[in-house]
């Protein structure tokens, strides 16, 4: 993980790029606490890296100069390669310099596999080359300046010289130095044939390449072919009633998809624990070896996070403690009487205790922290402004609420079993994605019923719950990963998010709206159903009927009064 700072002097003007680092620097360096260096090149172009380590036997200090290229990279590669103890940087500083050409080059990053944002500059072509992985999940801003100068950085705050915005993540775009005064200095090279338009961002600074496949691309397939669907399942072949679940997994073809998601999340979790320095953050200096808590999952008590803590007990070591953090806010008091004691138990309070008495009960020898982030509305107003930086560029209600909600988890200072905590984990499990995928949202519940009058009338409402998860798939980007990313890192923790591996999503994708969920089951059931199966095989029967809620509510941080789609007064100043 890395905070990755480039400004592009096309005015003549260096000052200006050190003024624009200094403004963000403070943001970068908490993402990267380990080391950060800066490095000017040509006199036009200011790279900064601050790192995190994570991977390789030794720290890669960044930017990294050869003689072909300079590269900051904030990411994870969870690519099979001979030597997994190289860092993620020399090995793709390395894949970078054997590209004979930009296809190359698209080939490389289009097959990346694991979260990614990169910066790099290829001398002899002069050209700087800039991306996030197809799926968005972790941040890049782009923004340009009033004298016409570029900047590209992981984060950033709110800089008031420049119009700055999330970059999409819809391919590898770059920029020729030698050409800056073109009509068109960006150039994309997309993902997809079906790029959306991105006229709000680069004007009319952008231009296309055409796409080209990539047929080798590994996870473009899926073997997930089932023929099934609950509706039949649960209305036509059998009575409901009884045990839903297990009823449903006596089924072959739906036993076999749950064995193959469980299978690949697996894998995902093992990749995100096993691929990191076994150091806590009190430990990483002195590279002492420790049995202090390395992992953690945010924890509500849910089904995604719950299946996600549970996997995790397989991977990492029995002698560390797995923390499961657990946040809650003082109720918006609207009443001039002040209470005489808070009141703790915000909904996903109560669910995370239970879902930890499920976890002891299945994993008895594996010592859990369950970490209580408790959080006046004074402490929230006090660190507002930072979150706010954090947030930036996005204003919304729901950022401000799910901003300062994931910064205070992840800072993750509490109580633990009654006494005061603070987290030493560097790695946080997220349940990122698992609405999107398996129709977790109220949303699709709703697309879904508008369109279910009749028995007849399935069909239709179930191409109406296709196209909202596929709605809610396209913006996850831009409404969650960049802005979780940019919190979450600010706490010197690098979020990890199981659910949005590339194969688990190529699988879970592979199956139709009617194999995913079954609205009708109702909610904390029938939302997420074929999750929820995969939860009761493992043998999480109580946390797989338990109703999902927004982490804002649950957590008791948002105020039911505002509009989660309003400004933010507070972002706005």
């Amino acid at each position: 993980m890395c905070g990755i700072f480039c400004y592009i002097c096309f005015s003549n003007n260096s000052t200006e790029g050190d003024k624009t680092l200094q403004s963000c620097r403070n943001v970068l360096k908490n993402r990267g606490p380990n080391r950060e260096s800066t490095l000017w090149y040509d006199s036009r172009v200011l790279f900064y890296g601050s790192v995190l380590w994570h991977q390789g036997e030794s720290l890669c200090a960044q930017p990294i100069e050869s003689d072909q290229t300079v590269l900051v990279f904030n990411g994870d590669v969870f690519q099979p390669r001979q030597d997994m103890n190289k860092s993620d940087t020399l090995w793709l500083l390395e894949r970078i310099e054997t590209c004979r050409n930009e296809n190359e080059l698209y080939h490389l990053f289009a097959c990346l596999r694991g979260p990614y944002s990169v910066i790099f500059l290829r001398k002899e072509e002069n050209r700087i080359y800039f991306a996030r992985d197809a799926v968005g999940r972790n941040s890049l801003l782009f923004g340009k300046t009033h004298n016409g100068d570029i900047l590209i950085t992981s984060a950033g705050g709110n800089m008031p010289s420049s119009v700055v915005h999330e970059l999409p993540p819809y391919g590898i775009y770059f920029i020729d130095l030698d050409k800056e005064n073109e009509r068109n200095p960006i150039t994309l090279l997309p993902w997809t044939d079906d790029c959306p338009q991105l006229e709000q961002i680069f004007c009319d600074e952008i231009k296309f390449r055409p796409y080209v496949p990539i047929n080798d691309q590994p996870v473009q397939t899926s073997s997930l072919q089932p023929n099934f669907t609950f509706h039949t399942l649960l209305t036509k072949e059998s009575p409901m009633e009884g045990d839903i679940f297990d009823r449903v997994l006596r089924h072959t073809e739906v036993k076999n998809v749950c064995t193959q998601l469980l299978r690949t999340l697996r894998n995902s979790v093992s990749e995100r624990i096993i691929h990191t320095r076994q150091y806590c953050k009190m430990c990483l200096q002195t590279q002492t070896t420790c049995t202090h808590a390395k992992v953690g999952v945010l924890f509500s008590g849910g089904i995604d996070c719950t299946i996600l803590a549970l996997l995790a007990d397989e991977f990492v070591p029995a002698n560390c403690p797995i923390e499961l953090i657990n946040v809650a806010f003082e109720k918006v008091n609207r009443s001039n009487v002040k209470p005489v004691q808070i009141d703790w138990n915000v909904p996903d309070r109560v669910t995370g205790k239970a879902s930890l008495d499920e976890l002891r009960r299945l994993r008895p020898n594996r010592t859990w922290h369950f970490v209580e982030v408790n959080v006046t509305r004074c402490e929230l107003n006090e660190k507002r402004k930072n979150i706010a930086n954090l947030v930036f560029p996005l204003r919304n209600v729901l950022d401000e609420s799910l901003g300062a909600a994931l910064w205070f988890a992840s800072k993750g200072i509490g109580q633990k079993g009654g006494e005061s905590y603070s987290s030493t984990c560097r790695v946080l499990l997220l349940g990122s994605g698992a609405d999107e995928l398996f129709g977790g949202y109220t949303r699709h519940k709703a697309a879904f019923e508008r369109n279910s009058s009749s028995e007849d009338a399935y069909e239709k409402a179930y191409e109406a719950l296709e196209a909202e998860l596929n709605l809610d798939w396209k913006r996850l980007p831009s409404r969650n990963l960049a802005r979780d990313d940019r919190v979450i890192s600010d706490n010197g923790v690098t979020p990890r998010a199981p659910y949005l591996q590339e194969d688990f999503i190529a699988q879970v994708r592979s199956l139709k709206a009617y194999q995913r969920c079954f609205h009708p089951l109702g909610p904390g059931v029938g939302d997420k159903f074929m999750l929820r199966l995969c939860a009761y095989e493992l043998g999480l029967t109580q946390a797989c009927v338990l109703r999902k809620r927004a982490l804002q509510f649950g957590s008791r941080i948002a105020d039911r009064k505002q509009n989660a789609s309003d400004r933010s007064t507070y972002l706005e100043d």
